[in-house]
C-alpha cells in the first residue's frame, strides 16, 4: 500500500486547519512585532525590565511544551488526542490575551507583577492549544507529501496573521484608542481575542485525525524510554537548533521594526512606514509559501531549504549598510481613509510612493524565506514518522513540542537580547536617541538577525533525511499498518 495513494485532504479541512495557525499568530506576531514596543513605550517599563519578563516567562513557557507534547500524545477521547484541546481551550486562549492588553492603572512594582504573570499564562495557554495543534498535522494524513501541502496552506495563513498585525494593528489601534494608546491596544486586542476564539474552535469541527494512536496502556518507565529515543536523534536535533536560530532572528528582527522607523529612519508617521515596510514582506512570504508545493515537486526539501534561507538571511542583514532615505522611483499603489466595522481607518500603503530601496530588498527575502518555513514543519512529521519506522514508538506529540519548544527558547533569548542591548547602550522611551542607542537599534533591524538566520539554513546541512528516504519509510509504515489489520 502506498500512502501517497490515499484520499487527498479536502480543501475545507485544509482551510479549517489552516484558520488555526491564522489564530495562533494573531498572538505570536502581535507579541513578536509590538510587545516590547508596547511594554516600553506604551505601558510604561523600562526596557531591561521587558527583556527579563520575556526571558523567565518564555523559559518556563518553553519548558512546559515537552510536558503538553507528552499529555497530548497519551490523550483518549471520542476527538481523538489532539483535536479535543482545541475545544476545551479556544476561550480561555482569547480570554488571556484580552487580559494581557487590559492594563489597568498600577503602581510601577504592580505594572511588573501584572506584565509578568499574564504574559506567563498566556504563554502556558498557548502551548496547551498550540503544541496539540501542530501535532494534529501528523496525523491528518499519512502521506509526506500530503503533509508538506497541507503545511504550505498552514503558513499562508500564518503568514496572513503576520500581515494582518502589521498593517492593522497601527491603525487599528489609533482608530479604536482614539489618540489613547493603551485603550487603542486593548480594545484591538478584545477584537483578535474573539476572532482567534472563532477560528480554533472552526479548526476543531473541520479537521480529523485519520491516524489512530496505540490504545494499550503505557508500561511503566516508559516515558524515559521515548525521551531517550528522541534525543538520540540527529535529524531532530538539526529541526530544534535551526528553530532556535530562525525564533532568535525573527524575535530580535520584529521586535526592533517599530524602533527602527520610529527612532533610526526617524519617520513622521512611524507606525504607517511599520505597516507599509511590514505588510509587504509578509504578503511576500505568503507568495512563496504559495510555491512550495511546486517547489518540492523538482528540488530536494533539504536543499531548498538551505539555499532560499541563506538567501533571505542576505536580505536581511543587507540594510546595515544602507542608508535608510535611499529611495527608488515608484508609483505607489494606496487607499485614502476609509470606514471598517464602523472604526474609522486611517490610510494604508501596500507600496508607498518613493518607497525606500530596504522595503524592496524586505520583499525579496521575504519571498524567498516563505517556503522554508513550511517544509521545516512538515519536516518535524517525517521525524515522527521515523521514530515510529525504526523504534515502533509514535510520539508525534513529544517531537512536535520540540518545535514548539524551539519557538519559545528562540523568542526568550531573542526578546532578552534586543531588549538588554537596548538598555545596554542607552535607550530611552519616547525620547531622542544618542548615536550608540541608534547603532544597537541599527543592528537589532539587520545584521545580528541575518547572520542568524544564514547559520540557520547552514545548519540544515547535517539533516540526514532525504525526501527518497522519508517515501520509503512511509511505504514501510503502510505495509506494517495493513498486517495489523489483516
Amino acid at each position: 500500500m502506498n500512502p501517497s495513494k490515499d484520499k487527498p485532504v479536502g480543501l475545507t479541512e485544509r482551510v479549517g486547519y489552516g484558520l488555526g495557525d491564522l489564530a495562533s499568530n494573531l498572538y505570536f506576531q502581535m507579541f513578536n512585532m509590538f510587545l516590547l514596543y508596547y511594554y516600553t513605550d506604551v505601558f510604561g517599563l523600562e526596557a531591561w525590565v521587558v527583556g527579563n519578563i520575556f526571558l523567565f516567562s518564555r523559559i518556563w513557557d518553553a519548558v512546559n511544551d515537552p510536558v503538553m507534547g507528552i499529555v497530548a500524545d497519551r490523550t483518549r477521547t471520542r476527538w481523538g488526542n489532539f483535536r479535543p484541546y482545541l475545544l476545551w481551550l479556544a476561550v480561555p486562549y482569547g480570554a488571556a490575551g484580552y487580559l494581557m492588553f487590559y492594563s489597568p492603572d498600577l503602581s510601577m512594582t504592580g505594572k511588573i507583577v501584572y506584565a509578568a504573570v499574564t504574559y506567563t499564562i498566556v504563554g502556558m495557554i498557548y502551548t496547551g492549544i498550540n503544541i496539540p495543534y501542530s501535532g494534529l498535522m501528523a496525523v491528518i494524513s499519512k502521506s509526506s507529501e500530503e503533509r508538506a501541502k497541507i503545511s504550505s496552506i498552514r503558513f499562508i495563513f500564518a503568514f496572513l496573521g503576520g500581515f494582518i498585525i502589521a498593517q492593522f494593528l497601527p491603525p487599528l489601534t489609533k482608530s479604536l484608542g482614539g489618540g489613547n494608546e493603551i485603550l487603542g491596544f486593548r480594545y484591538t486586542m478584545a477584537l483578535f481575542a474573539v476572532l482567534a476564539t472563532i477560528m480554533f474552535l472552526i479548526t476543531f469541527f473541520t479537521t480529523k485525525e485519520r491516524i489512530k494512536p496505540s490504545s494499550e496502556i503505557q508500561p511503566k518507565g516508559q516515558l524515559k524510554k521515548d525521551f531517550k529515543i528522541l534525543v538520540r536523534e540527529k535529524a531532530w536535533w538539526i529541526l530544534v537548533v535551526a528553530g532556535i536560530l530562525n525564533l532568535t532572528a525573527v524575535a530580535i528582527k520584529s521586535g526592533s521594526n517599530i524602533f527602527y522607523f520610529k527612532y533610526v529612519a526617524v519617520s513622521d508617521d512611524f507606525k504607517a512606514e511599520v505597516a507599509s515596510f511590514g505588510g509587504g514582506g509578509w504578503i511576500a512570504m505568503i507568495l512563496g509559501v504559495m510555491t512550495t508545493g511546486i517547489l518540492i515537486k523538482y528540488f530536494e526539501r533539504r536543499k531548498l531549504i538551505i539555499w532560499l534561507t541563506i538567501i533571505g538571511g542576505i536580505g536581511m542583514a543587507l540594510p546595515y549598510w544602507m542608508d535608510p532615505e535611499m529611495r527608488i522611483s515608484m508609483t505607489g499603489v494606496q487607499s485614502g481613509e476609509y470606514t471598517m466595522f464602523g472604526l474609522k481607518m486611517s490610510s494604508i500603503e501596500l507600496v508607498p510612493n518613493n518607497p525606500r530601496l530596504i522595503y524592496i530588498i524586505n520583499i525579496i527575502g521575504s519571498f524567498a524565506a516563505g517556503p522554508p518555513v513550511a517544509i521545516v514543519w512538515s519536516m518535524y512529521t517525517d521525524v515522527a514518522a521515523y521514530i515510529d519506522w525504526k523504534h515502533k514508538r509514535r510520539i508525534t506529540g513529544l517531537v512536535v513540542a520540540a518545535a514548539v519548544f524551539s519557538q519559545k527558547f528562540g523568542m526568550a533569548f531573542g526578546g532578552w537580547f534586543a531588549a538588554v542591548l537596548l538598555s545596554a547602550f542607552g535607550f530611552i522611551a519616547n525620547a531622542e536617541q544618542t548615536a550608540d542607542s541608534k547603532w544597537a537599534i541599527l543592528l537589532l533591524f539587520s545584521l545580528i538577525p541575518g547572520i542568524l538566520i544564514i547559520a540557520q539554513g547552514a545548519s540544515m546541512l547535517l539533516y540526514p533525511l532525504s525526501d527518497a528516504q522519508v517515501k520509503n519509510i512511509e511505504i514501510d509504515l503502510a505495509a506494517r499498518d495493513s498486517e495489523k489489520l489483516s
